[in-house]
């Protein structure tokens, strides 16, 4: 008996360890689900998802079915990433403390990270596949469902890999994922005309290319590993069963490093030495004078010193702050999926505006930046002249950094839609490029949002509100005006000249927007630095998720203010611009029903409807009732 005990001790020891992230993650969970019902209306959408994975597993195709069990695991790996998932789990950093050794404790994070919603519907989600083999006789079920286990199993040591490693590798690589999320969602959002009879298609069988590219995919191995020969079968699984062998090892060696060392990564070295003698610092300001001598000689040179500084400042802003990056990478999706989605229903008239239009949503999304730097406003305003190059840095540094963008994604818009002028797309992006580096700093120190903490900025901390947006895409569109009305209106001899009145305006946009911002910072200074060093903003209406009488009776601004903001855009966009400019036609467009004048008149008055509906909404927005305002 005692021979026994002491078998069973070493044993019962490591179990109790394996055992303590568990119990902390249980504790966690069971704490969130009392103190807030947002997980819990997560896990109800997510089973009603599964539900319906599962229905179309019964009849749909196979192939289908492997690509959405695939963008199901995907997903369950990359959105905790982008919604904060990581908050409520047991990290190797947790255990640090704790008398246990690295391999019992991964696999007690791997069953920690097992106790929640996402993995129980996840795993509810993925019997779609041993549903679907179920044609195929029982042992086709049994090798499905195992191989649903082991893509389980992928997407929970996935999900707490990426956890892990991103969230140490810094902010900018989570901004990044963050950034492309979401211009994906607005991007698929906005061309729903496109995508749908592509995804309809879909849904009743997969196309040649994606059966061929399924080959190559994990998820679609358990139910090919029933459908083709047995040697084949088994290649699929044994290789599936390898690599999440090989991402759990990758977990152990990541979970060991964390604990021994604090950290999975190394911190990078410094690229600074110290200069000891006096002929390293001799060289060091010989090199110094022959570098600024290279930048006097280049265009920089043109360019004021104290402006060059803001410059500098500016771009290695952009590179690290992560909500800047997050907007940079959010606009550049948005802008190449709104041009580039309509190809799924053989549409390639918007692809030479991939440019412009990355670049009208990069200038749309920098139109708050002042509120991100805090009190850091008070250099240029203690400086002489430091107004003029602050503004003039910083509008300098958005154009450099989102010209090659523009440019890139307009020639290849251009070169993979041959057929398609583009001749206006390309007149317009200097018109957008000279509003977009201007005006969103004007409008920025015209209303300053400020962040709770610029230190530590996080995606709650979004400084850009709807009328900061709707104003900077007003600036792009009014400078790009000209060349519109031009190449719709103008004489056919004008082609020729819209290039350069797309310069033109966008250097009147630039000169524009410049001497506003210029007066703002130089005569409301001090206002713009107040409202940029608060740490906390007056509280905002509360509008509710549901339907209530009572607060729309005593909020009718507000609600009119959204109503229009929402709707306006329809007599703009699809009922004016892209009737008039691009000839689209459609049971839903009105003017796409005339000829001649009649079209023209209809569409002008539909942008005139739209743009006042707008301007409305704005006003009624700026007017809404605020808590604690007079």
């Amino acid at each position: 008996m005692s021979a026994d005990r002491l078998a069973l001790g070493p044993l019962a020891g490591s179990l109790g360890k394996v055992a303590v992230p568990a119990r902390m993650r249980t504790t966690m969970l069971r704490r969130s689900l009392r103190e807030h019902p947002g997980p819990a209306v997560a896990g109800l959408a997510g089973l009603l998802a599964a539900a319906w994975l599962i229905r179309y597993a019964l009849r749909g195709d196979q192939h289908t079915l492997a690509l959405l069990v695939g963008a199901w695991v995907l997903g369950w790996i990359v959105l905790p990433l982008l919604l904060g998932g990581g908050r409520g789990r047991v990290h190797p950093a947790h255990l640090r403390l704790e008398p246990i050794g690295s391999f019992p404790a991964a696999i007690g994070l791997l069953a920690a990270s097992a106790i929640g919603i996402g993995p129980a519907v996840s795993l509810v989600a993925l019997a779609a596949l041993p549903v679907h083999a179920a044609r195929h006789g029982l042992v086709a079920v049994l090798v499905t469902a195992c191989g649903g286990l082991l893509l389980w199993l992928l997407g929970l040591i996935g999900s707490a890999i990426a956890l892990e490693v991103v969230g140490h590798a810094g902010g900018p690589v989570g901004a990044l994922l963050t950034g492309i999320f979401t211009g994906t969602a607005m991007g698929v959002a906005g061309s729903l005309w496109a995508v749908f009879p592509w995804v309809s298609v879909l849904l009743v069988r997969a196309p040649d290319e994606v059966v061929r590219a399924m080959a190559y995919v994990p998820s679609g191995w358990p139910i090919s590993a029933v459908t083709g020969s047995p040697e084949r079968g088994v290649r699929m699984m044994a290789t599936l069963a390898g690599i999440v062998v090989l991402c759990a090892a990758a977990y152990i060696v990541l979970v060991r490093r964390v604990i021994t060392a604090g950290v999975p990564f190394r911190p990078r070295r410094t690229t600074a030495v110290p200069l000891s003698r006096p002929a390293d610092r001799e060289s060091a300001a010989l090199r110094a004078q022959a570098g600024a001598g290279r930048a006097q000689r280049g265009w920089r040179g043109w360019v004021p010193a104290a402006t060059r500084a803001v410059v500098d400042r500016e771009l290695r802003a952009w590179m690290r702050h992560p909500l800047r990056l997050q907007y940079l990478a959010f606009a550049v999706v948005y802008g190449a999926l709104l041009a580039g989605l309509p190809l799924l229903s053989d549409v390639d008239l918007l692809l030479p505006w991939a440019g412009p239009l990355a670049v009208l949503g990069a200038a749309a999304m920098s139109a708050g930046l002042i509120g991100l730097d805090g009190t850091a406003l008070w250099l240029p305003l203690t400086t002489p002249g430091g107004e003029r190059a602050e503004v003039r840095g910083r509008a300098l540094a958005w154009l450099v950094l989102v010209t090659p963008i523009g440019v890139l994604l307009s020639v290849a818009g251009v070169i993979l839609a041959p057929d398609v002028d583009p001749l206006a797309a390309l007149s317009t992006l200097p018109a957008l490029l000279g509003a977009g580096a201007s005006v969103p700093v004007w409008v920025s120190l015209l209303r300053v949002r400020p962040a709770v903490d610029p230190r530590h900025p996080t995606s709650a901390d979004n400084p850009t509100d709807i009328v900061n947006v709707l104003v900077a895409t007003g600036g792009g569109l009014l400078a790009a005006a000209p060349v519109l009305a031009l190449l719709v209106w103008g004489p056919p001899g004008v082609a020729p000249l819209l290039p350069l009145v797309g310069l033109l305006c966008g250097a009147a946009a630039w000169w524009g927007g410049s001497r506003l911002a210029d007066d703002r910072l130089a005569q409301r200074g001090t206002e713009v630095l107040a409202a940029a060093g608060q740490r906390s903003r007056p509280p905002e209406t509360v509008i509710p998720l549901k339907m209530d009488a009572e607060w729309y009776r005593e909020n009718r601004s507000t609600a009119w203010a959204l109503g229009l903001l929402t709707v306006g855009w329809i007599p703009v966009i699809p009922q004016g611009v892209m009737a008039l400019a691009f000839g689209l036609d459609g049971g839903w467009i009105v003017a796409g029903h005339l000829e001649g004048g009649a079209r023209t008149a209809v569409g002008l008055g539909m942008v005139a409807l739209g743009v006042a509906m707008l301007l409305a909404g704005l006003v009624l927005w700026d007017r809404r009732p605020r808590l604690g305002r007079a």
